[in-house]
């Protein structure tokens, strides 16, 4: 066949097929190429100069956004990433972006791979900082006909939460249907005509009692539930960093005194992180909270051996 010019090469079917084939094993080949990349970069060995610890607004870890904020870090290797939903921690740890993270010993024990993963020291034991909080009082929710939508984080200890104050508070009969939301979401909810269930903790505890909520339990009030905060490192990284870890512990101290000694400036300096809560907010929420990074209470310990929480590594 003669081809003139200006004119379009036609090519047969199978000339047509063998482009096609051509065309699809180069993409395949560009995919390839691009998952093996992110499998490099997601499973390959530690060898940054970077510790990467996952955190979030929570009032007991706000001594580490002070010592952020205050330059404290700079010439450390912890680089802190700030979230908001407590489930995050395990997604970036399983993905290979953080080395540790903070979290309540519930958050934890839902890891796939937790025997990896230690405290490297305590934070805080929960006071009345983390609520159960609703529309309606416990007594009218025991006797609710219709079901009660309750509002929490799945796969945090947020779950937990509910279940024990069910149990606690005698709400077994009554028909409860759970919905996933964050927290933020879960700070902008306004009140609602039907009775629900709002499972939350401070920062946005605040805003959710200023559209009228009320908390019908805390961890204060709750006799058989015991949050404790702590920051979970993998052992290896302990073992490599000991010193280092050492010295975050002592700036996470001076943060704390900073906020006894000038609790306005402490709060001016985090307030950026803290949802919009105010000065009073905040140091209330703080007093719901008890330090335990310096003591490790007999009861704090016998809390998370009972839940088989390892605490051999926790630093003096």
């Amino acid at each position: 066949m003669l081809h003139y010019p200006g004119k379009p090469q036609e090519h047969t079917p199978k000339e047509r097929t063998m482009r096609k084939a051509h065309v699809i094993g180069i993409i395949l080949l560009v995919l390839m190429g691009m998952i093996a990349a992110l499998y490099y970069y997601v499973s390959r060995p530690y060898s940054s100069s970077e510790i990467r610890i996952s955190t979030n607004p929570w009032v007991g870890f706000t001594p580490l956004i002070y010592a952020q904020e205050k330059g404290w870090l700079d010439d450390t290797p912890f680089r802190f990433l700030w979230l908001v939903d407590l489930t995050d921690n395990s997604r970036l740890y399983a993905r290979g972006f953080t080395q540790g993270f903070t979290a309540t010993q519930y958050e934890w024990l839902q890891f796939p791979h937790k025997s990896r993963i230690k405290p490297v020291f305590l934070i805080d034991r929960s006071n009345g900082a983390d609520a159960v909080l609703s529309n309606r009082t416990v007594e009218e929710l025991r006797n609710s006909t219709g079901t009660v939508k309750v509002y929490l984080e799945r796969g945090s200890m947020n779950e937990d939460f509910f279940d024990a104050f069910v149990e606690e508070y005698r709400l077994t009969s009554v028909r409860f249907r759970q919905i996933d939301a964050s927290q933020k979401n879960i700070g902008m909810m306004e009140m609602a005509d039907d009775p629900v269930i709002i499972i939350s903790y401070a920062p946005y505890v605040s805003e959710l009692i200023t559209k009228g909520y009320r908390s019908v339990a805390s961890t204060r009030t709750m006799k058989r539930f015991h949050v404790v905060d702590a920051l979970f490192v993998e052992e290896e990284i302990i073992d490599a960093h000991t010193q280092e870890f050492a010295h975050l512990k002592q700036l996470f101290a001076l943060g704390v005194e900073q906020l006894r000694k000038n609790p306005r400036e402490y709060y001016e300096t985090v307030r950026g992180y803290l949802e919009g809560q105010s000065y009073e907010e905040f140091m209330a929420s703080a007093a719901e909270i008890e330090w335990v990074y310096d003591k490790s209470p007999p009861e704090v310990m016998m809390y998370l051996h009972a839940q088989q929480v390892k605490t051999d590594r926790l630093l003096p």
